[in-house]
């Protein structure tokens, strides 16, 4: 999946840079990719500073769809907290899902 940023940067996860599902910051003329951790001055006019600030200020112009904003909070580390109530202690399980599960009493 790509998400378009800006005429320079994109996000995606079809890099050979990109493991596990996580996006990688794309430099559209050069081809470079940066990690979360990496940090890097994207333009002339900015200071140099981390990958998620500056993908952070970027997804900040503009509107996005929901799966294009999934892929950036992914990139920003950000986890949505699961709908729902949480289930108790050995009930299904004690993971984070994004669904809820009803239970089916006879």
């Amino acid at each position: 999946m790509h998400v378009k940023l800006t005429a320079t940067y994109f996000l995606t996860t079809d890099h050979a840079k990109s493991r596990f599902g996580q996006p990688v910051l794309v430099n559209r003329a050069t081809g470079q990719a940066f990690l979360p951790s990496d940090s890097f001055q994207a333009y002339e006019s900015w200071q140099k500073m981390p990958a998620t600030q500056i993908v952070n200020k970027m997804a900040s112009w503009r509107d996005f769809s929901v799966e294009e904003r999934k892929l950036i909070e992914r990139f920003l580390g950000i986890q949505r907290e699961p709908e729902g109530p949480r289930p108790k202690t050995g009930d299904v399980s004690d993971t984070p899902r994004y669904f809820t599960l009803k239970r089916v009493t006879r």
